[in-house]
């Protein structure tokens, strides 16, 4: 159990990285095969895998601040709060994770502004 919960926190650290830096082939390894993911903003849109991955660019670096760590066998729900850089700009966001086979696969992901 804590191997799980040393490589959840590690992969929701690398997912913020990851988006920071732009790199949709490491996100793309680390989604399932389908996703929901809604965003921050005003409508609190949802997409789904490709759209998400579509959307993803090199950009400002970011702090994510695990709270939360629960799991349910092969599934997880975290909770983190991720902090961008600069600006200050804050979001909770609630994640739900899956393991299919070895490796945990991010399947459901819903952020707010704080």
């Amino acid at each position: 159990m804590h191997a799980d919960i040393e490589a959840l926190k590690s992969r929701n650290i690398e997912i913020g990285a990851a988006e920071s830096r732009g790199d949709r082939n490491w996100l793309d390894g680390a989604l399932a095969t389908k996703l929901a993911f809604q965003r921050a903003n005003q409508k609190r849109t949802i997409v789904d895998r490709k759209e998400f991955l579509d959307a993803v660019g090199a950009g400002s670096d970011r702090d994510t601040e695990i709270e939360s760590i629960h799991l349910y066998g092969n599934r997880a729900v975290i909770t983190c709060i991720v902090t961008m850089k600069p600006g200050g700009e804050r979001y909770h966001n609630v994640r739900l994770f899956i393991r299919p086979e070895a490796e945990w696969k991010l399947l459901g992901w819903a952020n707010e502004p704080l």
